[in-house]
């Protein structure tokens, strides 16, 4: 094997690749990145049996063959070496020698025969999406993903379709976010309605998601979403995903979205994210504990925390507030911080009833609430 190409081109196959591999002791080969050099260019290749990624890299062919290399050395390798400069791949002895303006390194490897074969979608995909609304409505649900496994549903994306709509749903209990993405006639393939039809939904694994979402780039074209037996498929920028789908029954999540609220407030993201940062200084470490005061006929409202070992803090944001009765809310500052951040306008709402009902998060824009997205929390309950 031998091949020539560029070290940005195949940078960016490695450290992607490099992300899905696994450390599983039963299959070494595993933690290894397929490297493929085929006659159209190199195809790198990675997977943990549970997500795969196959990715196509432009190239000079000279000579094909394959080799599975440890990714976390190569990994290192092309990390550090310069960019816009050109990288000679050569196999010898089932060992890879890489040459780089005067660099060369030389890295073990081991059979290509014993790397699992990554399955591939056996029809046409069912949706062509814009790449950056997938990956904004991703960003938007990941971070109330569960993370533990006790319930395993929760760890995934809630994908579900409705004709012209597709929604991203995720909850841990304690959290939820929603996204809608509309579709455009054009998003839509012949398949499209066939699938609906007998499916309405799925649970994608977050780490799927979150890879998927990183591969995006200002500059990527439509995603592709194939599905197969119990399997999804999203391919962008010669890059395919493939990952196995949650079974299980994700929970009604929409019987817990407030419809209206006794208290209103719209405010300044910004403003209210440092608060919550400078207050989060003075909260309790077990509980991170950070407290939301609304008062009748105030338009501020106030932050504050305290704890034994740190000592106490309040800050004060203007606000236009609208409440009915007073009310002070505790939050865990990771999830209040956690979906300020999802938020992308300048003015966001705030709504609830009382100190321990959900707290939903709205962006605000134009003077109205923007349709789309919303992010809930649960208070902490004294």
């Amino acid at each position: 094997m031998k091949a020539f190409c560029t070290t940005d081109n195949f940078k960016k196959g490695i450290l992607i690749s490099e992300k899905i591999i696994g450390k599983n002791l039963t299959l070494p080969i595993l933690s290894n990145i397929l490297l493929e050099v085929e006659k159209r260019g190199i195809k790198v290749s990675a997977t943990n049996l549970e997500i795969g990624i196959i990715c196509f890299l432009r190239a000079k062919i000279e000579k094909e063959g394959k080799i599975a290399i440890p990714g976390k050395i190569i990994g290192s390798f092309i990390s550090n070496i310069l960019s816009n400069e050109k990288i000679t791949l050569e196999i010898k002895n089932k060992t890879l020698f890489l040459t780089h303006k005067g660099n060369k390194a030389a890295i073990k490897g081991l059979d290509a025969a014993e790397f699992p074969i990554i399955p591939k979608p056996q029809a046409e995909p069912i949706l062509e999406i814009d790449s950056q609304k997938f990956q904004e409505s991703a960003l938007k649900t990941l971070s109330c993903a569960a993370t533990t496994e006790t319930r395993q549903e929760l760890t995934g994306i809630f994908v579900e379709f409705l004709g012209d709509r597709v929604i991203f749903a995720a909850t841990d209990s304690f959290r939820l976010a929603e996204a809608v993405i509309k579709l455009k006639k054009e998003d839509l393939t012949p398949g499209y309605g066939k699938y609906i039809t007998k499916n309405k939904s799925m649970i994608i694994p977050a780490k799927t998601i979150q890879e998927v979402a990183r591969a995006i780039n200002p500059e990527s074209g439509k995603i592709k979403i194939y599905t197969g037996e119990n399997q999804v498929f999203f391919e962008v920028d010669d890059i395919l995903f493939v990952s196995r789908l949650i079974d299980g029954k994700y929970p009604e999540y929409k019987q817990v979205i407030p419809k209206d609220f006794s208290s209103n407030i719209v405010l300044k993201r910004d403003d209210l994210e440092k608060a919550v940062r400078v207050a989060s200084i003075f909260s309790d470490s077990k509980s991170r504990e950070v407290k939301l005061s609304a008062r009748k006929g105030e338009n501020k409202i106030k932050i504050e925390a305290q704890s034994v070992e740190s000592g106490e803090n309040t800050t004060e944001v203007d606000s236009v507030v609208d409440v009915k009765n007073s009310n002070v809310i505790s939050f865990n500052n990771r999830y209040l911080i956690d979906g300020l951040n999802a938020l992308l306008s300048e003015d966001i709402f705030i709504g609830f009833n009382d100190s321990f009902s959900p707290v939903i998060l709205r962006e605000f824009l134009d003077g109205k609430l923007k349709e789309g997205y919303f992010h809930i929390i649960m208070p902490i309950k004294n």
